[in-house]
């Protein structure tokens, strides 16, 4: 069986890619040593590190309403309270803290106080993954020991640099992108789109230096925010895995093989 810490990284919605991911790791029988995730990385992966496999992820998703999630307040530091989706949250994980999971796992957050990324690995799961899924000025923040914390988006969205840190000797990370971003047409998506451009260099530099094998999902024309694509994006998060992992096994097979001219070279 092989082994891999999982990085995953931010993208909204769309981040339930990953459920596409998890499932064909497993089907590979990769045993998944460390698990770290950044917005809906953290729900994704907070989910698995409690027990739930992708399959059932992929059920409890149809069953859910995203819109029944919004509770407006606008008086909470951001649009949507967020109360009624951490109480989901509390459900799906079952109250669990990180002291009763048998898999490693890490939340990634920013502290609007300090303006440092926080990584949450102790205390509440649900509260944690509530926290990095608290995009400024839509979700209010959610405050932890003194901390006023927000998705981890700008600072670390997909830390594959916190996984090698958790112990993982392999890191496999995944990162969730459109290659045809829509043209900001509202202030939301202006916004959106320069956070986009901060974090995306941030996000190089740290799966260059830590990351072994790169689940790089193009999610092409699916924007953020569009629950009637969420079939399509975990299709192609699975897709994409099989695609990479068929690749890396031809790879090891053709290292394998000694060519005619490279055998003449050695005997001679």
């Amino acid at each position: 069986m092989k082994q891999t810490g999982v990085s995953l990284g931010g993208g909204s919605l769309r981040g339930v890619a990953h459920i596409g991911v998890l499932q064909e790791l497993t089907r590979n029988d990769f045993k998944i040593t460390h698990i770290a995730g950044t917005s809906a990385g953290s729900v994704i992966g907070g989910l698995f590190a409690c027990g739930m496999d992708p399959g059932k992820m992929r059920n409890v998703l149809h069953k859910l309403s995203i819109y029944r999630h919004i509770d407006i307040g606008f008086n909470r530091k951001g649009w949507i309270k967020g109360d009624r989706i951490y109480r989901t949250l509390l459900r799906l994980t079952e109250g669990k803290h990180f002291s009763d999971l048998d898999l490693p796992f890490a939340v990634i957050c920013v502290d609007l106080i300090s303006g440092e990324m926080v990584v949450i690995d102790s205390g509440e799961v649900a509260l944690a993954i509530r926290a990095s899924i608290a995009i400024p000025g839509i979700f209010s923040p959610v405050e932890i020991n003194n901390k006023l914390l927000v998705d981890g988006y700008i600072l670390n969205n997909n830390p594959a640099d916190i996984v090698r840190r958790m112990g993982a000797e392999n890191v496999t990370s995944v990162r969730v992108r459109s290659s045809n971003p829509h043209y900001p047409s509202n202030l939301l998506s202006v916004l959106n789109r320069y956070i986009d451009i901060a974090s995306q260099k941030n996000t190089e530099r740290c799966l260059e230096e830590h990351t072994d094998l790169l689940i790089d999902i193009d999610l092409q024309d699916i924007g953020r925010f569009q629950p009637k694509s969420l079939s399509k994006a975990i299709a192609l998060g699975q897709a994409e895995t099989r695609r990479v992992l068929l690749n890396r096994t031809d790879k090891k097979s053709r290292s394998k093989v000694i060519y005619m001219d490279n055998w003449f070279r050695k005997i001679h």
